[in-house]
């Protein structure tokens, strides 16, 4: 927990956040796709919220750190690499509600 109260800590562990976020979400997705079985559907959900709230109170502690940082490039840098996560989630969303709705019809 020491390693969030520095900036350098936060910096390193929100872009591994946002990246494990990512990947995850990425293997769910693919996991989803090739099987087509609606449990990953879920775990899929599941996993958008969790990875929502963990991502957000890591954003948050990135735009509270902003003001007062000497590295003010990397903090936006990193922000940026979490709001990326937005329209890529979204976009998984939307494909696996497609190839949801296409297995129920």
């Amino acid at each position: 927990m020491k390693a969030l109260q520095t900036d350098t800590g936060i910096i390193e562990i929100s872009r591994l956040v946002a990246l494990l976020s990512f990947l995850f979400g990425s293997l769910i997705l693919l996991f989803f796709c090739l099987s087509e079985n609606s449990l990953f559907l879920i775990i899929g959900l599941i996993y958008l919220i969790a990875a929502l709230l963990i991502n957000v109170n890591f954003l948050i502690g990135l735009i509270v750190k902003y003001p007062e940082s000497d590295e003010k490039k990397r903090i936006k840098l990193s922000i940026l690499l979490m709001l990326l996560n937005i329209p890529i989630a979204y976009s998984y969303f939307l494909i696996a509600m497609d190839i949801f709705s296409s297995i129920t019809d």
